[in-house]
């Protein structure tokens, strides 16, 4: 979507917006700063695309959006049947999505919603959480508890905040440091019949929860849903890299997964964990952890493994048979690491990741070895190392310190759960409540 890269130099960053098609249209001005603008463009109440607009003597006329728009998103378009009388609109002043109330037209028949906890992990990043409770104050939902997990705290800063500027949400603490236990800190204290995760650098759309709950609320077979996760900003070279990697995104149409009786080489999909979400959007009905277990505490953020956690849990939910949706107009904007170095150690994390995970789920489910095993190699050679060969020719491939970086990690993640589970071993109330677990 960001096309090809920039050469050195040329760096500057891209305007994030939302479009309506819904509202009247007007030129953006004001962009002297940025290159072009990176809009998120809904309608019918559902986001349909990301479209990249350039900007030429500090503006976008509206032509030029126009067009733009028609020619990005044609598919999108024609299927909802807007693409002979689009009317789009984005004001000057408006950065950000537009008034959710301007989408609730498009909310389906009333339904009987669940009741809703939005769970925040959180570490020593205080002023990241403030902008995120700030956005998940504006969340509109009628039963909706929030609770915020801070893992295993320097200082009382997250305690302060969450007391001093949020009383209305709970304050939780996890002393053991490890992501998998803060999740599993806001399980055992949740108090809705589902639980939504997000990260402390995210901004939720004020319909995220509505959009959640009606997943869960229309299909009692589903367990766990998941939802489009979008860039706040990209201000940054480190920002616009990430989202040209691949980012978070998953696309923009609805879908549903669930295995079939037939346990084979097709009904392998859910292997590949990754293309289902993210643990920053990811929700579950609580019910589901008393088959599946609950996180493993050995994966994530804060041990060994770096991560892992969130595909780990959609592998174990679809493995038992249940149903995974992933549902677009459940927004979440996420904040990209603004430097390169921070970048790096990402990339690098989500590597050691993903491979732990790998290892992980072949210790614990031996009828899936051979087909983890074909996975874990096409991935490394396709995302490792072809993107390696490739960095070698053209001044515009993705840097390689950035590729090697994730190559690095995926090697480590090999040896990482092993050593996590050696870490965690002989605390007893550490071990998840699943069959299997090597300790």
């Amino acid at each position: 979507m960001l096309g090809v890269l920039p050469r050195a130099g040329d760096w500057r960053p891209l305007k994030v917006v939302d479009l309506d098609l819904s509202s009247g249209v007007a030129a953006i001005s004001g962009l002297d700063a940025y290159a072009g603008v990176f809009a998120l463009v809904w309608a019918g109440g559902a986001p349909i695309g990301h479209v990249r607009v350039l900007v030429r003597g500090g503006s976008c006329p509206e032509r030029q959006m126009r067009s733009a728009i028609r020619a990005q998103l044609e598919r999108p378009l024609a299927k909802t049947a807007l693409r002979d009388r689009l009317r789009i609109g984005i004001h000057p002043d408006q950065d950000r999505a537009p008034d959710p109330g301007d989408r609730q037209e498009a909310s389906q028949e009333a339904v009987s919603l669940p009741s809703v906890t939005v769970a925040i992990c959180t570490r020593n990043r205080a002023e990241a959480l403030d902008r995120c409770l700030g956005h998940v104050r504006r969340l509109r939902y009628p039963a909706l508890d929030v609770v915020v997990v801070d893992n295993a705290p320097p200082n009382d800063t997250v305690r302060r905040l969450v007391e001093e500027k949020y009383p209305d949400f709970r304050y939780l603490c996890e002393p053991q440091q490890g992501l998998g236990r803060a999740r599993n800190t806001a399980l055992s204290h949740s108090r809705g019949e589902i639980i939504a995760f997000t990260d402390d650098d995210c901004a939720p759309d004020p319909l995220w929860i509505e959009a959640l709950g009606r997943a869960f609320a229309e299909d009692e077979q589903t367990m766990a849903v998941t939802g489009l996760v979008t860039p706040l900003e990209l201000e940054t070279p480190a920002q616009i890299l990430f989202e040209r990697s691949g980012g978070f995104g998953r696309g923009f149409d609805q879908r549903r997964w669930q295995l079939g009786a037939t346990r084979g080489a097709r009904g392998a999909m859910h292997l590949g964990a990754g293309r289902f979400g993210t643990g920053a959007n990811m929700a579950f009905r609580r019910s589901v952890f008393l088959s599946v277990g609950d996180f493993d505490v050995a994966l994530g953020a804060g041990t060994p493994t770096e991560g892992g956690e969130d595909l780990d849990m959609f592998f174990r939910v679809l493995e038992k048979g249940c149903a995974l949706i992933y549902e677009p107009r459940a927004v979440i904007r996420h904040v990209h690491r603004r430097d390169l170095e921070g970048l790096r150690r990402q990339l690098e994390g989500h590597g050691v990741g993903l491979y732990a995970y790998f290892v992980r789920s072949a210790l614990m489910f031996p009828n899936r070895r051979m087909q983890l095993f074909r996975l874990a190699l096409r991935w490394f050679w396709s995302r490792n190392v072809r993107r390696l060969l490739r960095s070698f020719v053209g001044s515009r491939s993705f840097p390689r310190d950035l590729v090697w970086a994730e190559l690095k990690g995926s090697l480590r993640g090999l040896t990482a759960y092993p050593k996590a589970r050696r870490a965690v071993a002989g605390h007893t109330r550490d071990s998840p409540s699943y069959p299997g677990l090597i300790t």
